[in-house]
């Protein structure tokens, strides 16, 4: 089975070239497969993309439950409107600065759509503004595979305090996934939660691999249980917390995990994005993950 290591999206830095270099060169040294851009342009991944359509403004910062820190509200005023691609530039600038593969990482329609203040009558419901968030995302998916983007990855955290939506995000991710047209890896991640009891509905979601946050028993006793019907990408480290797993426990965490995986490749990362870390241990984490693949121990 290939073993491929990957961060989950965000990364603390600042949003500069010379911060940019050494977050990619960081993420190659722990020997990452699959890097990000560490998204250091976005203050909040889901306010910030929201922001980049006309007819958004951003209110006041607030927490909300199932994000990992609070962000921006954003508050839709008009018929949303994608005047260029939001995150080619981005990309292609990470992509020339990277010697790995670069992943995009988007938020997706339905969290999206949960999180941002309706004050228009263009969209009578958040249901309705998820339908358009899903295609003016199923376009910038277009854009990315047009340009070789490798891999894409829709966070939909807020499904899990919705999740009797889980077939209302089925609906949404189709058009997404069929812009990709299999020019690119589509990853559905969610975090910050217990997916154990929607394990088995994750499985059917349009994507090519399915992420999931192995910080909660619930999920790790599914997998463990059953397997996974698609490619799966382990968020075996913990995103928020500041201690440094060990790496007896993570790799008997990954023998279970694995018992009856049939796929011929998973994903190792970390739960969720590391932006709220310590630079320090946010590079510690991932080194982590590096040293339990190679069998040795982590640099310090």
């Amino acid at each position: 089975m290939e073993i491929v290591l990957a961060n989950h999206s965000t990364y603390p830095g600042a949003p500069t070239d010379a911060e940019l270099v050494r977050v990619l060169r960081e993420q190659v040294d722990a020997g990452l497969d699959l890097v990000t851009d560490g998204q250091l342009d976005w203050p909040s991944p889901t306010a910030s993309l929201l922001a980049a359509f006309d007819g958004v403004r951003l209110g006041a910062t607030t927490p909300r439950a199932g994000m990992a820190a609070p962000l921006a509200q954003p508050i839709v005023e008009a018929k949303l409107r994608r005047r260029r691609p939001v995150t080619l530039d981005y990309y292609r600038r990470a992509a020339a600065r990277s010697t790995r593969p670069v992943k995009t990482v988007l938020t997706g329609p339905f969290t999206l759509a949960q999180t941002a203040t309706i004050a228009t009558t263009a969209y009578a419901s958040a249901a309705a503004l998820a339908d358009e968030l899903a295609m003016l995302l199923a376009h910038e998916v277009a854009a990315l595979a047009a340009i070789g983007a490798p891999a894409i990855q829709l966070d939909e955290p807020l499904l899990l305090q919705h999740p009797h939506e889980v077939r209302r995000l089925r609906e949404l991710l189709e058009p997404i996934y069929d812009a990709a047209a299999g020019q690119t890896q589509v990853i559905v991640a969610t975090h910050g939660a217990d997916a154990g009891p929607l394990y088995a509905q994750l499985n059917s979601l349009p994507a090519d691999v399915i992420a999931v946050d192995c910080t909660h028993p619930g999920v790790c006793d599914a997998i463990a249980a059953t397997g996974s019907g698609k490619p799966l990408a382990l968020g075996i480290v913990d995103g928020t917390a500041a201690a440094i797993e060990g790496l007896h426990a993570l790799r008997r965490l990954l023998e279970r995990l694995l018992h009856r995986y049939v796929q011929p490749a998973v994903q190792l990362q970390p739960s969720c994005g590391l932006r709220t870390l310590p630079p320090g241990v946010a590079r510690a984490k991932l080194e982590v993950l590096g040293a339990l693949r190679s069998g040795s121990s982590p640099v310090s």
